[in-house]
This record gives structure tokens, C-alpha cells and sequence, in this order.
């Protein structure tokens, strides 16, 4: 029996044919996927809001609006047709909302808190609850700063910039970490969401991994640790809250984050390499921590886990229970399913809280129910409460120690 010879294709590749060829063809790609998902400029757009969701976000009933609207003069809303309900702008949703908060405010003098998502893998839905908390945040009535510490340019990514086409090496945290810039304010951008700033990332930022070492070996004293806390510390008494995306990596950037971080929040998967990979991450943190100067003293106003993309199978409820008994009450006990409706919007570029109810196909035919959309945002909703909760707690301790 004769075997036909399949012909040989040389597969080998040289540096410059993966930048040229693959590089090259997958940035093009994406590029016209973000010209038919996101055009025209400006590419991403704040959602709106009906009457009901700022009644439920300020917590009071829609009745009273009126009431309200004459008494505050706060924002009547728009019509969009004749019989249709009125509809608010985030910016007027954020102008309810600080009218009518009963929330704990940050004063004058006292600092604005930050916050670290973090994770050794990649894939654990990172980016997209880190994204989403900030976002959240805001409809508290809290003026949030998000930093995408993550070369991969994810979070830049879903707050409406392209990282490698529009950012530059210059937009990103590099010129501090050079010791070009004294302080982050260079880098600080608005985004389309009202209140939520950014400083962005692109694939440059892994160049820090490289210039951090440069300085160690050029002065044995440089507290490579501190870089991004002492750039970072101006800019607390202009935002409330920091929201902070590390790479997937204990790395020096991913170190610098998490000790310039109040808090420590992991995205968890409950899968069992995720699990074991979670606990190697406390671990070496904590050694590498350590070590360093004065590290004894650092303390964390909160440390949590955070489960998501959690499946309802025999396997993945095992894994919970080795998580809740590895890290008890530390486990926040609220989980986001894993759910097309969470890919779909991711796959448009979008977080839960850009999404109205049915704006999603989840397969080209099925649209987004009230109740796969409620299943999907109270997790999070929940986490961010738990945030501002925190924070706000923290800033009541430090007016009672001043006065």
C-alpha cells in the first residue's frame, strides 16, 4: 500500500516574521474589528438610564423623583418619543446621585484609597471585574482613578482606547518608572465614563521589567517597591478611589502595585490549577514582601477572594469548598457565573455596566434576559458596595483620630 508523502511546509519563524507577520496581521485585524464595533470616534459611549434605575441606585422610591427633581433642582431627563419613559445621562444618572447620597464623603485632608486586583494567571476575569468595580464606584458618587498596570492593555482596551495604535510608551506608567516624571499626573486621561479617569497601558509597559533592575544595579538604595505608591501618593487628594490591573505575574510591577495598594482583591476561578496556582501567589508575595524594608509595617485595610466564572458542575462546587476552607471568611460570598452573556459583551468590548438588558446576543439569535443581566451585575454591584463600605469606614476612623 502506498502512503502518499504530504508535502513539507517549513513552519519555522524568525523574530522579525512574528512581529512582521503575525504581529502585523493580528493588530490589523483588530483594528477593523474596532472600526465595525466601536466607529465613530469617540468609539465607546456612556449607557443611559430610566427613572427606575436612579431611584434603585439612589435608594428611594421612583415616586418621590418628582418631588425631588422640583426641590434639588436636579435633572428632569430626556424623551425619546412620544408615550416612551425619559431617559438620563450618566452625567445626570452621577447628579442624582450626589445630591441624594447619604454615603460617608471624603473630606479635605484625608486621602483617597486604593485598591488591587491581582492574580498570578491570566483568564480569571481580572480586567473585566476591575473595570467594572471602577465603573461602579462612580454611580456611589466617588471620583475614581483607574490604572492598567497590565502590558497587555486590556483595561485601557475596554475603557475605550486602542493600546498599541493610540498609546504611547509616554501616555503609560514607563516615564515614572524611568524616573522621568515626579508624579502620575502626566498620564491621567478622561474616559468616556463620567468620573472615571485612566492611565493607560500598552505592550511598552513591559519594558519596566528591564529599567526596574537598571536602577537596583546603578544604586543599591533605590526603593524599587515604592515607584508607583510615591508617584501615585499626589494624586490620592484628587481622586476617592484607585482602581489598579496588574499583569499575571508576580512581577516588579505587579509588586509595586500591591504595595502601593490598600487593599487586595483576587479574581478566582474555582478550577483546581486555579486554586493551587492562587495559594504559590500569597506565598511568594508574601516572601518577596518580606524582605523588604520597613514591609512589617504595611498593613491592608481588606485582603478578599473573589470568585468568577464559576459553572455549575460537581467539579467546579469541590473547588469552592477547598477555596472557602483555604480562605474562610476572606471569600467574598458572591460569585459571577460563567455566562455568554459576560462573553458576548466582553467580545464587544464592553463590561456588564455598558450593556443594557437586551443589548447582547449571546449566539446570533438569543437576547439577553432581565435575569441573565440581574445574575450577572449583582455579584459585582455587591463587590463594590463592599469597597466603597470599606473605604468609607476607613475615612470616618481618620476624621475621629483628627478631631
Amino acid at each position: 500500500m502506498l502512503i502518499s508523502k504530504v508535502p513539507e511546509i517549513d513552519q519555522s519563524m524568525s523574530i522579525a516574521d512574528i512581529r512582521d507577520d503575525i504581529a502585523a496581521r493580528a493588530l490589523n485585524m483588530l483594528e477593523l474589528v474596532r472600526a465595525t464595533m466601536l466607529e465613530p470616534y469617540p468609539r465607546k459611549h456612556p449607557p443611559t438610564f430610566t427613572a427606575a434605575n436612579i431611584a434603585a441606585m439612589c435608594g428611594f422610591d421612583k415616586q418621590r423623583m418628582k418631588y425631588l427633581t422640583t426641590k434639588h433642582n436636579l435633572p428632569i431627563g430626556t424623551q425619546t418619543g412620544a408615550g416612551r419613559a425619559k431617559v438620563f445621562s450618566l452625567e445626570e444618572a452621577l447628579t442624582w446621585i450626589k445630591a441624594t447620597t447619604n454615603r460617608t464623603q471624603r473630606t479635605e485632608g484625608v486621602r483617597g484609597r486604593v485598591v488591587a486586583f491581582a492574580n498570578f494567571k491570566g483568564g480569571v476575569a481580572k480586567t473585566s471585574t476591575s473595570v467594572s468595580v471602577a465603573q461602579r464606584l462612580t454611580l456611589f458618587g466617588r471620583k475614581v482613578l483607574l490604572i492598567d498596570a497590565d502590558p497587555q492593555g486590556s483595561a485601557t482596551q475596554l475603557c475605550g482606547y486602542a493600546p498599541d495604535a493610540e498609546i504611547t510608551d509616554a501616555d503609560t506608567l514607563l516615564p515614572l518608572i524611568y524616573g522621568d516624571e515626579a508624579d502620575l499626573r502626566y498620564a491621567v486621561r478622561e474616559t468616556y465614563w463620567k468620573n472615571l479617569d485612566l492611565i493607560p497601558a500598552c505592550n511598552a509597559l513591559q519594558d519596566s521589567e528591564y529599567a526596574i533592575p537598571s536602577h537596583i544595579l546603578g544604586d543599591t538604595r533605590f526603593e524599587f517597591w515604592n515607584i508607583i505608591k510615591y508617584g501615585l501618593d499626589p494624586l490620592l487628594e484628587e481622586y476617592d478611589m484607585v482602581v489598579i490591573d496588574t499583569p499575571p505575574a508576580l512581577s516588579y510591577l505587579t509588586t509595586n502595585v500591591l504595595m502601593a495598594a490598600d487593599a487586595i482583591i483576587m479574581p478566582l476561578p474555582p478550577e483546581a490549577l486555579d486554586f493551587a496556582s492562587s495559594t504559590q501567589f500569597w506565598q511568594m508575595f508574601s516572601e518577596v514582601a518580606g524582605r523588604l524594608p520597613r514591609a512589617e509595617n504595611k498593613r491592608y485595610d481588606f485582603v478578599n477572594i473573589f470568585m468568577t466564572k464559576v459553572r455549575p458542575f460537581d467539579a467546579s462546587k469541590g473547588v469552592q469548598g477547598w477555596i472557602r476552607k483555604a480562605y474562610g471568611d476572606r471569600v467574598f460570598p458572591l460569585h459571577v457565573p460563567d455566562s455568554k452573556v459576560q462573553h458576548a459583551a466582553l467580545g464587544a468590548l464592553s463590561t456588564i455596566y455598558d450593556q443594557k438588558r437586551l443589548d447582547v446576543d449571546t449566539d446570533g439569535e438569543t437576547r439577553m434576559t432581565g435575569e441573565q443581566y440581574e445574575r450577572l451585575k449583582a455579584p459585582l454591584d455587591a463587590l463594590s458596595e463592599f469597597i466603597d463600605d470599606q473605604f468609607s469606614r476607613v475615612w470616618s476612623k481618620q476624621l475621629e483620630v483628627e478631631t
